[in-house]
Order: structure tokens, then sequence, then C-alpha cells
């Protein structure tokens, strides 16, 4: 049998609720939420995507059936549990552990199509130390048109570490299934400047990623990502909205003014027709 994949490309296909982002500490519970529309729906998943591997199947039901089947082992971690409710599907995960932290996306399916919610992504909560790596990014306050160009900034503050870091760029919008990435950094010399502070040595680095030619398609979360010391630590992410505008090429403008024309045109012809037809019957 063949599937095929959807993914929501509009507002009006709220098939599926998900939060973008969830942070957990490590050995703490946490529930992912997913709701969904009861209308039609076959079975019902969860699918866990861990950077720069395949996504693997968490565990499915079929719909109305009130049992969960695991796959790929997780059943026998006794960590991950579904809880099923009316119109609901959570997944939760006890005793959160480095491996967990990953995307996670709940998916339905009907027929033979499959469709995605925008998935969640779950992170490490920073303890209470001072973090050894710190990435901030700026707020956006332009209001911005489509063909606009911006500059996102990206600073990392971290210890210096063996061997170069990279910076990766995700983009978490309504019309993509799930974030992705949209470009990288490796780690330049020139970029970075070193300092020295109670024996320890750190660095501080801007990155930029330059926005050109904006289109309504480019609105979203933009999170900046450090992978360095072996950890990858997330920005606090930047919001990009893009106001729509009416965009007047020449062809529309030529449309419109032969219009206007032709209205008036209409209109003196009535004012004539009108008179003529008075002056006959006088």
């Amino acid at each position: 049998m063949k599937f095929w994949v959807s993914y929501r490309t509009s507002e009006g296909e709220d098939f599926i609720h998900q939060i973008p982002l969830l942070f957990a500490k490590l050995g703490s519970s946490v529930i992912l939420p997913c709701s969904h529309s009861d209308d039609f729906i076959n079975y019902i998943s969860w699918y866990k995507h861990s950077f720069g591997k395949k996504p693997l199947l968490v565990a499915y039901s079929e719909h109305g059936s009130g049992s969960v089947t695991y796959q790929n082992g997780f059943d026998k971690t006794n960590r991950y549990f579904i809880r099923i409710g009316s119109g609901s599907f959570n997944l939760s995960i006890i005793h959160v552990e480095e491996y967990d932290f990953a995307n996670y996306y709940c998916a339905v399916s009907f027929l033979n199509i499959i469709k995605f919610g925008e998935g969640t992504i779950l992170l490490p909560k920073e303890r209470d130390r001072i973090r050894s790596t710190t990435v901030l990014q700026e707020p956006v306050f332009d209001r911005l048109h489509p063909g606009d160009s911006v500059t996102l900034q990206c600073s990392v503050i971290s210890e210096i570490c063996a061997g170069e870091y990279s910076v990766y760029w995700f983009r978490h919008s309504s019309g993509y299934s799930q974030p992705g990435i949209i470009y990288t950094h490796n780690n330049r010399s020139d970029q970075c400047m070193k300092r020295s502070e109670n024996g320890s040595s750190t660095q501080s680095c801007v990155y930029s990623l330059p926005q050109t030619e904006l289109r309504s398609s480019d609105a979203g979360m933009y999170y900046c990502a450090v992978a360095t010391c072996g950890k990858i630590h997330f920005g606090n992410g930047t919001k990009l909205t893009i106001e729509g505008t009416l965009l007047w090429n020449p062809f529309t403008l030529v449309l419109a003014t032969l219009t206007i024309m032709a209205m008036i045109v209409i209109i003196i012809l009535l004012i004539v027709i009108q008179k003529t037809c008075i002056k006959v019957r006088g």
C-alpha cells in the first residue's frame, strides 16, 4: 500500500497542534502534548528525530481502539508512555536523559494520507550554575515587507575547547513540518575575540545571517545553535514577521488603468444616451 505524506501549509488546515519548544532538566519528567481533529482519522503516532539521524517511530494507535503499540524498543526503556484522551495523544517521558533531547512529531493518517504536526523540540534546561556557553540572539523590531532585507545576529560566548565548533541556523515556521537547517558556519578566528578571566579562557563570537528579498514564506522563528565542547546550545530565537503588502507590477498597473478608463467611457456613454432619450421624447 502506498502512503502520501502531507504537511500543513496553511492556517486553515489545523489537523494537529503541538508546542514548538519544551525544556526539561535531566532526571525530570515532561509531557509533549498533541491535540488533533477526531474526524476521519485511522491512526495516530509519534516520531522521534535526533539531529543527524533518521526519524524513529515511537508508538502508534488505531483511532478509537484505546491501545498503543510501541516500536523500535521504546517500550523496553520503561520511560516513554502514551496517554490517550478525547482529541489528544500525549507523549510522556520520565527520568529524562541526554538521549531524549530531540525533535518529536505527532502524525495522523486517514485513507492513504499521513499528516505531520509542526513538531516539538525538546531541549535541556540550563542548570542554576553559570553556563559555559551562552547563545544570544538580537530581536528584529523593524516592520518588514516582501522584498525587504534584514540581517539576523547571533552572539556566542563560550569556553575555548580543542578543535573548531559549528554554528547552525534553524527556521521553524507554520508552512513547514519541521525546523530545518538553512545555513551553517564554521568557526573562524577573525569573527571571535578571546579573553582570559579568573584563570579560564573564553571567546566571544558574532555571526550574521543575511536575508535578502524576503517573501511571506520566510516568516517564522529563527534559532541559532552552537555545537561546541561536545554539546549543542540553542539561542532564544528571533521572530521574523513579514507583513503582507499589495505589490503593483507594470501589468497589474496597466490593467487597472484600462479598467478605470473603460468605466469612465461607459459612464459618459450612459449620460449621452440619457440626454439623447430626453431630447427625443421632448
